[in-house]
């Protein structure tokens, strides 16, 4: 079977979770939907996983069978193998090393295998300490950093199995120009694939090129490995899983006969990361990727068919993958999934008879297995799949594309707000009509694209500067200056004081980037479109708001003289801070609309400190010199 590259791909790596299947040629798992059967893309795209908003009573079902076997028909499994094979025949040492080469059978792709000296005696994981995890901050004191950036705060105990970090070790050099000259051609798309360790080391490189390449340029790579060993702690699966798309990178083929990729389950610092998808000997096959779920599999799987093999015995993939296709295509023609399926636990019990763990007990005793409670583990699978799905279906914007649509409806909304005589800022703070409160729709998908977005940065160690290129640092600073006045106003609606103490991180973080980049704002250009721009600190309505208390203080019948001079110093350094803002046109023409809060503060304020009073902005406001700002020809000396 083969595809060309250049053809519409499917999107599969989020295919669990939105269906239908989406094209996009730069997906890291795509097949042509030419190699597809008719009537298997058909069963796949009319089934959809139900939404949690949907009526309780509602089929759902579990997509692991089809993601399985959409995977199976495609060429991905078979020449990824085959690039295993064929370096496995070039490769000799005496010594266990792993090695890498090219295979480039398949049009406008480049497969990049990995696999161990198939000649050497010795295996390491064998050995005393063959499954020792290596802290990644004792790499650090070792002056190995490679893999700092997974060393974060929220993940600090990251631990990499030893023996694949030292086969990793000894050719991180080349490993290293290798990457450098991939990045150069960023137009290829690449499958990165190995065996055994050899696979490990693969994850390893593919996290090296992961780190190092721009994905908003360059096509996701592909590591699909073939009964690798589990290769970290829980730490590490969730510093990978930390950076947005990077699991779906992985796909890790299991047989359900091959004792390598169970090798570690009596430690249970390890933990799984990516897609698992697991097979049977009779060509079954689920795909499952939460890590819970694939560590319960791997127990479950421990010991079928009666099959007795050691680690370090070499299992061929090749009829898997044979019988993976074909009873994929027997599959495509006949019925995609048993009738029973349409129930959410029984979808499970479909998948665990897939990979061959739901057989019946006596059988299972008369093959010395341990009996595994099938309609449990089911009911187990399917909780963690829920937990999963409530994780991603939280409302977000997935691109920086969805976010500029979402910034556009909130802009549509501070026109709407203008065009009223009242500022957004003020026109959301009152909730003075429907869209006022729809608006929170908009602000939530946005905070929640952003503040996944600086703690993805947060987690990567800084290299040169703000860990956003420059369109995601622009994109940051605009909704930032958008959206942080509706926190404000949101804040000091419900008679909460200093904002500022409460500040959501992501702001600071975001503005700090900005700050800290070689990106000023231009006054000359805001002078010029000073009726539209937004003010350039986002802080500015929480300054206005702590103004109108300091007048409310000096209000007070028993306010002493002190507490009077204080509030007056504090007005007066707020008077200069707006001058200043005006100054350099970095305050919108908003703040000066009849209704806004600012001019009912100044109002108030005018009254409390008299006409003795002459200040610049007094002088501005008292001669509404004011009203030449929006149109940029205020002067100020």
């Amino acid at each position: 079977m083969t595809s060309q590259c250049d053809s519409d791909h499917f999107l599969i790596s989020d295919f669990r979770t939105h269906l239908p299947i989406l094209f996009q040629p730069n997906s890291p798992l795509w097949v042509n939907h030419q190699t597809l059967p008719t009537r298997c893309l058909n069963s796949i795209t009319q089934r959809r996983p139900t939404s949690l908003m949907d009526d309780h009573n509602s089929h759902r079902f579990s997509s692991g069978l089809e993601l399985g076997n959409f995977i199976a028909t495609s060429d991905l499994l078979e020449h990824s193998w085959k690039a295993i094979m064929k370096l496995r025949t070039e490769i000799s040492a005496p010594i266990y090393l792993a090695f890498y080469g090219y295979y480039n059978e398949r049009s406008n792709c480049k497969i990049i295998g990995f696999v161990t000296t198939p000649n050497s005696t010795e295996n390491p994981l064998e050995e005393d300490g063959g499954e020792d995890l290596v802290s990644l901050s004792n790499l650090l004191d070792d002056e190995f950093t490679a893999f700092e950036f997974l060393q974060t705060k929220t993940c600090p105990d990251s631990a990499i199995n030893g023996v694949a970090l030292d086969l990793f070790r000894r050719f991180y050099p080349v490993y290293e120009q290798e990457i450098s000259r991939l990045i150069s051609n960023s137009k290829t798309q690449l499958i990165i694939t190995g065996h055994g360790l050899g696979g490990s080391v693969a994850s390893l490189f593919t996290l090296l090129l992961l780190d190092s390449i721009d994905l908003t340029k360059t096509k996701r790579p592909l590591c699909i490995t073939f009964g690798s060993p589990l290769l970290g702690n829980e730490a590490f699966q969730n510093a990978i899983s930390q950076f947005s798309t990077w699991s779906s990178c992985f796909l890790h083929l299991v047989s359900n006969q091959d004792p390598l990729p169970r090798k570690f389950l009596n430690n249970k610092a390890y933990y799984p990361f990516g897609t698992f998808l697991f097979c049977s000997q009779s060509g079954g096959c689920s795909c499952f990727e939460d890590p819970k779920s694939i560590w319960k599999l791997l127990e479950a799987t421990k010991a079928t068919n009666g099959v007795l093999l050691t680690a370090s015995s070499f299992f061929d993939y090749k009829e898997t993958i044979d019988r993976l296709i074909k009873q994929a295509n027997l599959k495509a023609t006949m019925k995609m999934i048993p009738e029973n399926v349409e129930l959410w636990i029984e979808s499970f019990v479909a998948q665990l008879e897939a990979i061959g763990v739901a057989q019946n007990q006596a059988q299972q005793q008369q093959q010395q297995q341990r009996v595994v409670d099938v309609n449990r583990l089911a009911k187990t699978l399917k909780d963690n799949e829920m937990n999963l799905i409530l994780e991603n279906t939280k409302p977000f914007a997935k691109t920086l594309n969805d976010v500029k649509i979402n910034m556009a409806k909130l802009e549509w909304y501070k026109k709407k707000c203008k065009f009223d005589d009242i500022g957004y800022y003020d026109s959301y703070k009152n909730q003075r009509s429907e869209p006022d409160i729809r608006v929170a729709e908009f602000k939530k998908i946005l905070q929640v694209y952003w503040e996944n977005k600086v703690e993805e940065g947060e987690r990567k160690p800084l290299k040169d500067g703000a860990p956003f290129n420059v369109q995601l640092l622009f994109g940051g600073t605009n909704f930032r200056r958008m959206v942080e006045p509706l926190d404000i106003a949101e804040h000091y609606r419900k008679g909460l004081t200093d904002y500022k103490s409460h500040r959501p991180k992501h702001y600071t973080k975001l503005e700090q980037w900005f700050k800290e980049s070689a990106t000023p704002d231009s006054s000359s250009m805001q002078r010029e479109a000073v009726s539209s721009i937004l003010t350039v600190d986002s802080l500015f309505w929480e300054h206005v708001e702590e103004a109108v208390l300091a007048c409310n203080v000096l209000r007070e019948v028993d306010c002493s003289e002190e507490e009077r001079e204080a509030e007056l110093a504090k007005l007066r350094e707020f008077e200069d801070y707006v001058v200043e803002s005006m100054k350099n046109y970095a305050v919108s023409s908003e703040i000066f609309l009849p209704q806004s809060t600012f001019m009912r503060w100044w109002k108030e304020y005018d009254e409390i400190v008299g006409d003795d009073h002459d200040s610049v902005l007094s002088r501005l406001m008292r001669n509404e010199e004011y009203e030449e700002y929006a149109n940029g020809r205020l002067e100020i000396p």
